[in-house]
């Protein structure tokens, strides 16, 4: 075990603890048994992609789990307006946004992180509504790595790389510790949950300049107006 699956660990405990939740508690919540909890806390075990999906979606901040920094989600306009949207017209809005995010990052920063390249990346990916697409396939890519260098750097054979990819298999905390460390992307974007395109709209949002957040704003209710119609 790495030192710094070591350190998740330790964050996955006080975390617990901070919520005043037992082993008891929250293996319950988790639909395990308590000593399956008390092994993946002690490091026996993996904590597995079920068990962090549904961490995530009892609001627990996974990055901070993994990364040692925590999250500070302020919901956004563009948030309330893609939930606003009629169901038939949620696809339109999302590409919107996620055309209108790139555009106002790019006017916001002198450049763009490795975080924010993701984010943006997965986004679009979304918004396209493509089957045939994985989160890893559109990370690898925008790394430039092939598939067997992007295998080494995680520590996987190429079989397991390609399941990976093709969403044959789900990626537990320890490879998911991997991704990271090797693309520098958020764990939180390969969880799939309900969530994620608001995680990744709110946290984009909040690093626009306020000027160019207003022009957006002005954008996006001519446009919201446009696709009620």
């Amino acid at each position: 075990m790495s030192n710094h699956y070591e350190e998740f660990l330790r964050r996955l405990v006080q975390y617990r603890v901070q919520l005043h939740l037992t082993q008891e508690n929250l293996s319950q919540k988790l639909d395990i048994t308590q000593s399956q909890l008390s092994k993946q806390e002690l490091g026996k075990t993996i904590v597995n992609y079920k068990s962090l999906v549904r961490l995530m979606n009892m609001g627990w901040d996974i990055d901070y789990l993994f990364t040692g920094n925590q999250s500070v989600r302020k919901p956004s306009e563009l948030t309330a307006l893609l939930e606003g949207s009629e169901t038939s017209q949620r696809g339109a809005m999302l590409e919107f946004i996620a055309w209108v995010l790139d555009k106002g990052i790019k006017q916001s920063v002198q450049e763009l992180s490795v975080e924010e390249k993701c984010e943006i990346s997965i986004l679009k990916m979304k918004s396209s509504q493509s089957e045939n697409e994985s989160i890893m396939y559109e990370i690898r890519k925008l790394s430039g790595e092939a598939q067997i260098p992007m295998a080494e750097k995680l520590g996987v054979n190429i079989k397991k790389y390609r399941a990976l990819e093709r969403r044959q298999i789900d990626p537990d905390a320890e490879l998911l510790l991997g991704i990271y460390e090797a693309t520098g992307c958020k764990p939180s974007l390969f969880l799939t949950t309900d969530r994620i395109e608001n995680l990744i709209i709110d946290d984009l949002w909040n690093r626009i300049l306020p000027t160019k957040q207003k022009e957006i704003l002005v954008i996006a209710s001519q446009i919201d107006k446009f696709l009620g119609k």
